[in-house]
């Protein structure tokens, strides 16, 4: 195991500030040697918020330039592939913001990029991170839920359509709505919990209701940029193993004021184990659901998340380097999400199930 701190560069300022905010925590085990963006108002400002040194405006002079040993890409998704595939010709660590990237094909260009690379690849799926999660996964490995059947997960917003450079709203850039920006996180928990069961059928369903007229927006724009994407999307999913996921993630929807709630729900044969994250709560999240003598018994587990679930991720990032042992969040297992995510918007567009394997 390296005992030297590991030399690190984020690439984008804007979600990048979480990055630089969990590799900060690190201080005995990571050194931020550079930060990359290309708006130089913002690449000073965030920079110097994180006391970062050195700064550049092209992420091919930081790669080339020898000062870093790993990086973080925090690019709009139709940038993940060519940046992170020149990271890895490099020779770096690759940590890329999630999704793996704006559609199925640019991500089989990262994971051959990956399998031919040194460094290792590792997709920020933050979300299975939290310690919540990871109980979830604890009680599923002692069988607390024993067969697991079904499963109901999403993140539903109220007002939450982006509105940041107008790129989330672009499909050419972004890839699509809040399936492939919200959905994705779920899609990945769901799955991990699962140990990633195969895909067999998809049947999907999307809208776009608010965005095209402008409603329900963060940061909305006198001139906003033409809208491309939905703002909901539903999907019945059947998974290897006899089990089956019904999926909803929405940026807009009329429901209590200021909502942002994301949820996974397990049903098993033995009890059922929920997850209901209410605007980022940390706390009392979990409820399971069972049977004692033949009485249902209700219980809250006491787990606490003590620091932000990107914190976690890249603590677990520079774990696989400094030891040497594979990425938990593998390049495979992005390319399985974007199957997934891929199907379901084929799905919405012919109206029929999408077989997938």
């Amino acid at each position: 195991m390296s005992r030297s701190p590991l030399k690190v560069g984020v690439v984008g300022a804007g979600i990048g500030r979480h990055h630089l905010a969990g590799y900060r925590a690190l201080p005995d085990d990571v050194e931020v040697v550079a930060l990359c963006d290309t708006n130089e108002a913002r690449l000073n400002e965030i920079g110097s918020m994180y006391n970062v040194p050195r700064y550049f405006t092209d992420y091919n002079e930081l790669f080339a330039s020898g000062e870093i040993e790993a990086v973080s890409v925090c690019l709009p998704n139709s940038l993940h592939a060519p940046v992170s595939i020149a990271a890895l010709e490099a020779g770096l660590h690759v940590l890329c913001e999630k999704p793996l990237a704006e559609n199925l094909a640019s991500g089989q260009k990262i994971a051959t990029a990956a399998a031919q690379a040194s460094g290792k690849f590792m997709i920020c799926f933050n979300r299975r991170y939290r310690l919540d999660v990871q109980w979830m996964k604890q009680a599923l490995s002692e069988g607390l839920l024993g067969r697991v059947y079904h499963v109901k997960a999403g993140w539903i917003r109220e007002t939450g359509i982006p509105g940041w450079g107008g790129w989330f709203l672009n499909k050419d850039i972004a890839g699509g709505g809040p399936l492939i920006d919200l959905g994705v996180h779920i899609l990945d928990a769901v799955m991990w919990l699962l140990d990633y069961p195969a895909p067999l059928t998809v049947t999907g369903a999307t809208q776009a209701n608010f965005g095209p007229h402008s409603a329900k927006t963060w940061q909305a724009s006198p001139t906003p940029p033409p809208y491309t994407v939905e703002d909901s999307a539903t999907a019945y999913i059947r998974l290897s193993g006899d089990v089956t996921l019904n999926l909803e993630t929405s940026w807009a929807s009329h429901a209590r004021p200021g909502m942002d709630d994301f949820f996974i729900t397990l049903m098993g044969t033995e009890g059922t184990l929920e997850l209901y994250v209410a605007n980022y709560a940390t706390e009392n999240t979990l409820t399971l659901y069972t049977e004692v003598a033949g009485k249902p018994v209700v219980t809250r587990p006491a787990v606490k998340v003590s620091r932000s679930d990107h914190e976690y991720a890249i603590a677990e990032f520079v774990k696989c380097i400094k030891e040497d042992t594979p990425p938990t969040a593998s390049v495979e297992q992005g390319l399985t999400i974007m199957q997934m995510i891929e199907a379901i918007y084929q799905s919405a567009a012919v109206g029929r199930e999408v077989v997938l394997t």
